[in-house]
């Protein structure tokens, strides 16, 4: 049997893709759990939230980090299924990357000029290069565990997809107490962040995840 039969026997498994859904289930569960356990316990709200929540600067950092849990976890579920297409899916990871470049572009246009650097640097970067990837750790532990119910066919890519979706969790909660609201420091920092949690993910990914 070659590897393309194993790959189609595989995906006909209606028992696999079961229990991949239903460890995802309980993985996103948990992510959540975790991630909102240690941000609670050890970081916190922003000292100003009762204001900052009725600022829309503030509301739409929840906007792109929403949308990039949830497209990459749509892709995870997908991913871990061989044989199943992921093109589609995979397209609504370009969502959180056009609502954050369309804000920045929205700020550059409503900011004077001489205030783009300094809203762009901002001056939590250190925090988010170090908070989003902390708060992420357990929930990639949870999805990377969740996947081994599956067979993924590119499993270092499969680790990517399961560090986006930490990583969107993670950020959602960062969210709440990061005071750089300019959708220019989110363009910036926040993707820097996640990328290294993706990267992570791809590497541990490409080892545990091999069938």
């Amino acid at each position: 049997m070659n590897t393309r039969d194993l790959i189609t026997l595989l995906s006909q498994d209606a028992s696999v893709r079961e229990d991949l859904g239903h460890s995802l289930k309980h993985a996103t569960i948990a992510a959540t759990l975790i991630a909102g356990i240690v941000f609670f316990s050890a970081i916190g709200f922003r000292v100003d939230i009762d204001t900052a929540i009725e600022t829309g600067r503030f509301l739409f950092k929840f906007v792109i980090t929403i949308a990039l849990a949830m497209s990459a976890g749509a892709v995870l579920i997908r991913i871990g299924r061989p044989g199943i297409p992921t093109g589609r899916l995979a397209l609504g990871l370009l969502l959180p990357v056009v609502l954050m470049v369309g804000a920045a572009i929205f700020e550059l246009t409503v900011m004077p000029p001489e205030t783009w650097a300094v809203r762009m640097i901002g001056h939590n970067s250190r925090l988010c290069l170090t908070i989003i990837p902390f708060l992420s750790l357990g929930p990639l532990a949870c999805f990377l565990l969740a996947l081994r119910h599956g067979a993924p066919e590119r499993p270092a890519l499969a680790g990517a997809i399961a560090g986006l979706a930490a990583s969107g969790i993670a950020a959602t909660f960062y969210a709440a107490n990061c005071d750089d609201d300019s959708p220019l420091f989110v363009l910036l920092w926040y993707p820097i962040a996640i990328s290294l949690v993706a990267a992570i993910g791809a590497l541990i990914g490409d080892r545990i995840l091999r069938w």
